[in-house]
C-alpha cells in the first residue's frame, strides 16, 4: 500500500494535519488504534475556549465532529483499529489490525500519537475503583455508566476541574480533591471558583496514605497537614499528568530531549515540527503535553510544513502561514501555560543539539 502523507493518530492534531495536507490535494491515510475519530474529544462535554481564531469555544465532541466533517470532500483514507508496529528495512512501516500485518510506503509521516496518563502511586494503588480521571470521564461520557457514588480526586489540574463537575452532574458525591502543592494547580480560576462553590473541599499540602477494601476500594487514609482522616469511598480519580506516547520515535531512530513542562521525554522537532528525519513531522502532545488549541494548532503547522517539503506550496506562501500559526501557538499557550510556551522555545532551540538517541532501547 502506498500514500503520499501517512498520518499515525487520528485525534484533535491527526485531523487537523490531514486537513492541511488532503484540502491541498495530497493523498493522505490516518492510522488509528480507536474505532472512531477524534481522540480523547470524543468523550469531553466540558467547552473548549482556547483555540484557534478560526474556531468559535464549543464542547469536546462538538469539535471532534468539526474536524472530522471538514474531511470528507478529500482524499483521505482511514484505518481505524490499526497501529504502527515497526520499520521495514524499505523505509516503509508495519501496520497490523491484530491479525495481518503489512507495508504501508509513504513520502511523508506525520505522527500524532498523544499523551497518556500517569498513575500516582501509594499502597493498594491497584484496587478496583481506583482509575484516572481520563477513565472517570470516558466512563462517564462515552460508555454512560455512573463509575462510583462516593469519591475523591487526586490532582487539581484543569482537567480534574472538568471531571470533578462531570462527577457532580451525574450524581456522584465528590468528597475531596487532594492536591500535594500548596495551591490549585488548575489555571481557570473561574473552574475553581465552581468547583468551590458546589461543596467540594480542596485538601492541599495532602496526600492519600493508603487505600483499602476486600474487592474494591472501600475507605483511604488522607494525610493533611497537621492530622490524618479517613474517608468512606468507592471511587478515586487520579491526576498525575500526561505523558508523550514515544513509541513510534523509538522505532523511527528519532533523538529525544527533556522538557519538564511538556510531559518529559519527547523527540527534538524544530519550528516546522519536523524530526532529525527529513520525512518523519510530529503533532499533538506526542511534541509536548499541551492544551487542545494549542494540539489543533501544531497539527496544522506540521501539515503546512509537509506541503512544503512535498512542494505543493511555495516557501514564502508556506512561512507566511506558518507566522501565523506560531502566533497562535503563542497566544494560546503563552496566555493559559507561559512555562510550556517557554519550555517548547527551549526544545526547538536545541534541536541542533540532540541529547540522546536510542536511550530506551537496552
Amino acid at each position: 500500500m502506498e500514500t503520499e502523507v501517512l498520518v499515525i493518530g487520528a485525534g484533535p492534531a491527526g485531523l487537523a494535519a490531514a486537513f492541511e495536507t488532503a484540502s491541498r490535494g495530497l493523498d493522505v491515510t490516518i492510522v488509528d488504534e480507536s474505532t472512531v475519530k477524534g481522540g480523547q474529544l470524543c468523550q469531553q462535554t466540558q467547552i473548549i475556549r482556547a483555540l484557534p481564531s478560526i474556531f468559535q469555544p464549543m464542547r469536546g465532541f462538538e469539535l471532534a465532529k468539526l474536524l472530522t466533517n471538514q474531511l470528507e470532500d478529500f482524499s483521505v483514507r482511514y484505518l481505524l483499529k490499526h497501529r504502527l508496529i515497526g520499520l521495514y528495512r524499505d523505509g516503509s512501516v508495519g501496520i497490523t489490525n491484530e491479525v495481518d500485518v503489512f507495508p504501508i510506503k509513504f513520502k511523508k509521516l506525520v505522527i500524532a500519537t498523544g499523551a497518556a496518563e500517569n498513575a500516582i502511586l501509594f499502597p493498594k494503588w491497584t484496587l478496583p475503583g481506583i482509575i484516572t480521571i481520563g477513565a472517570a470521564q470516558t466512563l462517564i461520557n462515552r460508555d454512560f455508566v455512573i463509575p462510583g457514588k462516593n469519591s475523591v480526586i487526586v490532582g487539581s489540574s484543569d482537567f480534574a476541574m472538568d471531571v470533578a463537575l462531570q462527577l457532580l452532574d451525574v450524581g456522584v458525591n465528590v468528597k475531596a480533591i487532594i492536591e500535594a502543592q500548596s495551591d490549585v494547580l488548575a489555571r481557570d480560576k473561574e473552574k475553581v471558583k465552581r468547583v468551590k462553590k458546589s461543596g467540594i473541599s480542596f485538601y492541599l499540602n495532602s496526600s492519600i496514605v493508603e487505600a483499602r477494601g476486600k474487592d474494591e476500594v472501600s475507605e483511604i487514609d488522607i494525610q493533611l497537614p497537621n492530622k490524618r482522616i479517613t474517608e468512606k469511598v468507592d471511587l478515586v480519580c487520579v491526576d498525575g499528568g500526561r505523558s508523550p506516547i514515544l513509541d513510534a520515535f523509538y522505532q523511527l531512530g528519532c533523538s529525544f530531549g527533556y522538557q519538564g513542562e511538556l510531559g518529559g521525554w519527547i523527540p527534538q522537532y524544530n519550528e516546522f515540527f519536523q524530526t532529525d528525519r527529513e520525512d518523519v513531522f510530529l503533532a499533538g502532545n506526542a511534541a509536548g503535553v499541551s492544551s487542545q488549541g494549542a494540539v489543533i494548532v501544531t497539527g496544522m503547522i506540521a501539515g503546512v510544513s509537509v506541503c512544503e517539503s512535498l512542494r505543493i506550496i511555495d516557501n514564502r506562501e508556506a512561512e507566511k502561514i506558518r507566522i501565523s500559526l506560531w502566533r497562535e501557538l503563542e497566544n494560546i499557550e503563552s496566555s493559559l501555560y507561559p512555562d510550556v510556551w517557554q519550555a517548547r522555545i527551549n526544545h526547538i532551540k536545541s534541536f541542533k543539539y540532540p541529547l540522546l538517541k536510542n536511550q530506551f532501547i537496552l
